[in-house]
């Protein structure tokens, strides 16, 4: 288990949890402690430091409905 800490929320990282990078932000997508409202994301957007923290576990891909050439969905070998 890791424990990220993204804005005002820290979240505990398991290996159920995913991930989105689409080449210009990493979302976390399997959980959010944020409200969803207009104008503001319902995903957490993780920082450079954050990032860091996570490229040292290996990345599991998962399939997507999105671009599959530009998207990334993956989860954490923990």
């Amino acid at each position: 288990m890791i424990i990220l800490k993204i804005g005002r929320n820290s979240y505990e990282i398991t290996a159920n949890d995913q991930f989105m990078d689409n080449g210009l932000c990493v979302q976390l997508l399997s959980q959010s402690k944020e409200k969803s409202v207009w104008g503001k994301r319902a995903h957490p957007l993780l920082s450079k430091k954050a990032i860091k923290t996570i490229d040292g576990y290996d990345r599991i891909q998962h399939d997507h409905g999105y671009n599959k050439e530009t998207v990334q969905v993956f989860g954490l070998k923990l």
